[in-house]
């Protein structure tokens, strides 16, 4: 194989060119031929027994030169890498042939080439503060009340005047109405709420304590003035509701019992419970305060930056942004066109806000990035197999298995990586 590198200037772009000949190009496409063949179909012979000589006779060179490429494009990406050539690519390199025939393969491999950045300083800035974490009283108290409904007792209610209570499981029928007229999203059928939960509207749950069961009934709310959902926020809506089923719900006692049902490592009585409950609440809180500060930082390394992105790069990372929009929405049980005429969004109103999030978000990895190189921060072989060892005892799973059919070892490395620069940034500003 030969190797070539040219950059793009005019489009921030760079190329690797493989030039494949001579008796290497011919090993594969032999080995196209004999792949191609195996998938010659000919009526009265089933796939891959078609005999050879009949096989080749149906058999096309511009397929056998198809299956060739295939074949050779893994081999000249992994030769292209091991160059080291001073033009890398930004992302994933498209490959394209611009000249394939039985003599020879040229094969071109287009990429972004990874944008200039010049960062002033990344160290001892000052503006966003560090907030110290405490689990609260109420946090300990909702976490293990989540713990306690592992071992919930349901017991369905039955008699002439069975109506709701706070703690019930209700099962029932729904449908809003705002000024006469039913509103997308409002509407739904044998749905369960544990009345209490707080999983719908304020005052949703509360006007539903004392209505009785197999009776329909209609309740009024408003929904609050920052919902989601532009066009009902702040509006009044009045709610028909048909109670089919009531069930009273019995939690397990918060006490060393509990503690010993729960099978956590070291916890063996309710206040060890406490104490480690305490602990991952402090901990996931301590996460959420270090992110918001590093994400701080960086917007401020940003300021301060030079980073010249190419469209190309943009454009794609808006496409990525857009296909995760989409599939967030889609998880929230709607389309697209639902979503534009609830918020009364358009097409270009979503595209300009995915825009800026994307650019942003390149900007971020790059400074990121940057600080990685200019502080040398790598994982070390020990930590890639500590984390795989923690993953392992995390899920109950074999360590080899985790490796082989699970997490790849970049991944995990890329995330030590990461977290590495997350600590560095947190400890060094501020």
């Amino acid at each position: 194989m030969k190797f070539e590198a040219k950059k793009l200037p005019e489009s921030g772009q760079g190329k690797w060119i493989i030039s494949i000949e001579g008796d290497e190009w011919k090993a594969f496409c032999d080995k196209g031929r004999n792949k191609a063949l195996q998938e010659v179909q000919i009526p009265g012979f089933r796939k891959g027994k078609v005999p050879k000589e009949m096989a080749l006779k149906s058999l096309s060179e511009v397929k056998v030169m198809n299956e060739a490429f295939r074949l050779a494009m893994p081999k000249a990406y992994d030769f292209a890498k091991e160059q080291k050539s001073d033009i890398q690519p930004w992302g994933t390199p498209a490959p394209a042939p611009t000249k394939i025939s039985d003599k020879e393969l040229v094969l071109e491999f287009i990429f972004d080439l990874k944008p200039e950045i010049k960062i002033e300083n990344y160290k001892g800035l000052t503006g966003p503060k560090k907030t110290p974490v405490k689990a609260e009283k109420e946090e300990i108290a909702a976490e293990i009340k989540r713990y306690q409904e592992r071992f919930v007792m349901e017991k369905v209610k039955e008699g002439d005047s069975v109506v709701i209570e706070e703690g019930d499981n209700v099962k029932f029928d729904f449908e809003g109405f705002m000024d006469g007229e039913p509103f997308q999203g409002g509407k739904g059928e044998d749905y369960q709420l544990v009345i209490g939960s707080k999983n719908f509207i304020p005052g949703f749950e509360e006007a539903m304590i004392g209505l009785a069961l197999g009776v329909k009934s209609e309740i009024s709310v408003t929904f609050p003035k920052d919902y989601q959902a532009e066009n009902l926020a702040g509006k009044d809506a009045k709610f028909k509701l048909n109670i089919k089923e009531i069930k009273s719900r019995e939690l397990p006692k918060a006490d060393d019992e509990l503690a010993k049902d729960l099978n956590i490592k070291d916890v063996n009585n309710y206040k060890e419970l406490e104490k480690y409950v305490s602990v991952q609440i402090e901990k996931q809180k301590q996460t959420n305060e270090r992110n918001v500060f590093v994400n701080q930082i960086i917007d401020l390394i940003r300021e301060k930056s030079v980073i010249e992105l190419p469209k190309s790069a943009i454009d794609k990372e808006v496409q990525t942004m857009r296909k995760e929009f989409e599939q967030k929405v889609i998880a929230n049980k709607m389309t697209l066109k639902e979503y534009k005429k609830v918020t009364g969004m358009t097409d270009e109103d979503i595209n300009k806000e995915i825009f800026g999030d994307a650019k942003k978000r390149l900007e971020s990895y790059l400074i990121t990035d940057e600080v990685r190189n200019k502080e040398k921060i790598e994982a070390t072989q020990e930590e890639v197999d500590s984390k795989y060892k923690d993953l392992a005892n995390q899920f109950g799973i074999d360590v080899e298995f985790l490796k082989k059919s699970v997490l790849q070892e970049g991944q995990v490395r890329s995330e030590i990586i990461n977290e590495k620069i997350i600590d560095f940034i947190y400890s060094n500003n501020g």
